[in-house]
């Protein structure tokens, strides 16, 4: 029998934290970024804005001695150790590369780059730096998703069957997406990324993809905004996603369910409402008893802690984060996989893409 308390995993921390330099004020900045690192007494000792007004209200909000309206202020800062950067990401890759070649260690929020190509070369760069790099890939912190990767690591389901994500929300879409050239690709770039990391996480690599995307009218950014797509793994599992970005009102949702042929695994992640997120899950045993664990943590913000604090044991350790850039790179392959089936109407084998970095600049 599975004790439910053992399912509310804290996230595993090093002994030591580094100064930060943060790049960028948004929203999940201000609202995920700094609040959990306020809440582990992590030091940020300088945050920068394309906006100085901006810079200076997030700086005088969460105590920061220093903050510019250039990027290029924080990674010339000599006690910044580490660089948290969450700008628009077609900017990532200039700003990540001048990181790296200031010696500084780097975060950079999903997605680390608009194409594969532009992160193979991120990554390139970070190897001949020596840097480490990671991305902050902050669903795999949700607390219903480190208890569902316990239950399976745990082999509770037996052998798996499906697995699902299904999101409706109104995007919170940024001005920016409505930047036709850099931002031709959204849903799946921008949002299933989050389930598509999550389905790595829990179920490893998956063979090929079939996937589909789609529009709505009227809709005011070129992208994708509706995304369907289905994962094929070795063992027979399919893993499923429907992410819908077009509801108008406020029944926003995100459901998941996991079936195998010992257990079944059910519940909804918390975010889109600001709660707790939730799991419940029965045996074949005793197919009528759902076991609920309770959880302590939200995604948001509590999960931040999770990925900075991944990154401060991979520096104290001299290994690779978890969320590695290197990582990333097969979520991303995953999605460049997902669009290419959307494009050709066809089934696409995972490694029909390939992985072989660039030579560095």
């Amino acid at each position: 029998m599975i004790d439910p308390r053992s399912l509310d995993i804290a996230p595993t921390l090093g002994t030591k934290s580094y100064r930060l330099g943060v790049i960028g004020t948004g929203g999940i900045v201000s609202g995920c970024h700094l609040p959990a690192y306020q809440s582990q007494s992590w030091e940020v000792v300088h945050i920068a804005s394309r906006s100085q007004d901006n810079a200076r209200r997030v700086a005088e909000q969460f105590g920061i001695p220093r903050f510019s309206s250039r990027w290029e202020d924080v990674l010339e800062d000599p006690t910044v150790e580490v660089v948290d950067i969450s700008l628009p990401s077609h900017l990532h890759p200039d700003v990540v590369k001048a990181a790296f070649a200031a010696g500084k260690h780097v975060m950079v929020q999903k997605p680390m780059a608009n194409t594969l190509d532009e992160a193979k070369g991120m990554v390139a760069a970070a190897q001949k730096a020596g840097i480490k790099f990671a991305v902050n890939q902050n669903g795999r912190w949700d607390p219903a998703i480190r208890a569902c990767k316990a239950l399976v690591d745990q082999g509770v389901f037996g052998q798996l069957i499906t697995a699902s994500f299904e999101l409706r929300t109104r995007q919170p879409w940024q001005e920016y997406w409505k930047d036709a050239e850099n931002y031709p690709r959204l849903m799946l770039l921008g949002m299933s990324i989050h389930h598509i990391d999550q389905f790595r996480f829990l179920f490893g690599e998956p063979e090929e993809v079939m996937a589909m995307t789609q529009k709505y009218p009227g809709q005011p950014w070129a992208g994708d905004s509706i995304a369907s797509y289905a994962f094929r793994y070795a063992s027979g599992l399919v893993a499923y996603g429907f992410d819908d970005g077009f509801p108008w009102n406020r029944d926003w949702t995100v459901k998941y369910r996991i079936e195998g042929v010992d257990a079944i695994a059910r519940g909804d992640i918390g975010w889109p409402r600001g709660d707790y997120s939730s799991l419940e899950f029965t045996t074949l045993e005793h197919p009528d008893s759902w076991i609920r664990p309770a959880f302590s943590r939200k995604w948001f913000p509590e999960a931040f802690v999770g990925t900075m604090g991944d990154l401060f044991l991979a520096i104290e350790n001299d290994m690779e984060p978890t969320l590695s850039g290197t990582d990333n790179l097969r979520t991303l392959r995953l999605v460049e996989a997902a669009y290419l089936s959307a494009e050709l109407k066809r089934t696409v084998r995972i490694d029909e893409i390939s992985l072989d970095l660039p030579a560095a600049d």
